[in-house]
């Protein structure tokens, strides 16, 4: 009897790449749009303005200060892709005297695999409407540099605003398409206080809850936790602390 470890990709929707593929494409955008504007800009970049938005702080212009919206951006699509990427790998030990599917996996973990791209395609999603946002705000810097006043303008709370709009779109979105799995056959050892699923054997992050009712994450995967708080630290918290350094 031999048993080996067995290490394979669930496919990614077609969704994902179109996602992956316009973040790529936005990207590109915006640092070709603010390097080709660099020189335009002034030598002295207005960062911080009174109560009546006049400047009162400068910083010299640099490649690094005035391509910030496209490191936003790369951090986004590195943070995401590696969640991405951890959701839609699968890893496990197999017999391989035992006979499986057809295709090489057990239908057992094929609701699984399904939540697992739905989730990626999900990510994907979110990373893409959120590079977008940081390269409008690329475009609203340019303009707050060139004209000198405080302010990004109305449209970017407008983009904003949809960008939040968006993000809960794709997430109803996500759940609708995850549905209702069924339950798993109950082992006590794998719960911890009732509802918290702890199993490090379990190649799965989300998994059906006890009765069946939704999804939660497998908690014994302790890097897929940590990647998951990664995504709020860096996708939302840290882009709004870096805008707020440039523009003190």
């Amino acid at each position: 009897m031999t048993d080996r470890l067995r290490f394979r990709m669930v496919l990614p929707t077609r969704m994902t790449w179109i996602a992956f593929a316009a973040i790529l494409a936005t990207i590109s955008f915006t640092a070709a749009f603010l390097i080709a504007r660099y020189p335009t800009l002034p030598l002295l970049l207005p960062v911080h303005f009174n109560r009546v938005d006049r400047a009162n702080g400068w910083q010299f212009k640099t490649y690094g200060r005035v391509l910030m919206p496209v490191l936003v951006q790369s951090a986004l699509t590195l943070t995401l892709g590696a969640i991405g990427t951890l959701l839609l790998s699968r890893s496990r030990h197999v017999d391989d005297n035992v006979a499986d599917g057809s295709d090489g996996v057990p239908a057992s973990v094929r609701p699984e695999e399904i939540a697992a791209s739905t989730a990626a395609e999900a990510v994907a999603l979110f990373g893409l409407i959120w590079v977008a946002f940081q390269s409008f705000a690329g475009l609203a810097l340019v303009a707050m540099w060139e004209r000198g006043r405080g302010g990004l303008g109305d449209w970017y709370t407008v983009a904003t605003t949809a960008g939040i709009v968006l993000s809960a779109i794709v997430a109803m979105r996500a759940r609708k398409h995850l549905g209702r799995p069924a339950p798993r056959q109950f082992v006590a050892d794998h719960w911890r206080f009732g509802q918290l699923y702890r199993n490090s054997g379990d190649p799965a992050l989300f998994v059906p809850t006890r009765d069946g009712s939704g999804w939660t994450i497998n908690f014994g995967r302790p890097l897929a936790a940590a990647l998951i708080v990664l995504i709020v630290a860096i996708g939302i918290v840290g882009p709004t602390v870096l805008f707020s350094l440039m523009l003190r």
